[in-house]
């Protein structure tokens, strides 16, 4: 699937829950069904609202139009991975790369 294809109506992925700064954050990572590679990524924290969920909401659009026009998932990780706040290293950031990490070592031809 690249960004000129269609997206069918699903995708397999994963939901990972994972602890941050700002409390719990799951990142569901979905993934191309012929290739296994990540291809979108959703990020939603325990409590709703906020800047912060519109941050990550902005964030993961755009990695997900990365993912799809065939960006390799280690650049999105290596972008994200050790990005800290003024609460420390414990990011959201860093928890989206801790996910597509853990989505891919998994198996790296399957999602």
């Amino acid at each position: 699937m690249n960004a000129r294809s269609q997206r069918p109506q699903a995708l397999p992925g994963q939901t990972i829950a994972l602890d941050t700064n700002c409390g719990k954050l799951y990142v569901t990572v979905n993934c191309d069904p012929s290739s296994g590679l990540p291809v979108e990524i959703f990020c939603r924290f325990g409590k709703a609202g906020g800047c912060g969920s519109a941050v990550m909401d902005g964030m993961t659009r755009m990695i997900s139009c990365g993912l799809s026009a065939g960006m390799a998932t280690e650049e999105v990780v290596s972008h994200l991975r050790g990005i800290s706040c003024h609460r420390g290293p414990g990011t959201c950031m860093d928890a989206v790369a801790r996910a597509l990490e853990a989505v891919t070592e998994q198996k790296e031809d399957s999602c």
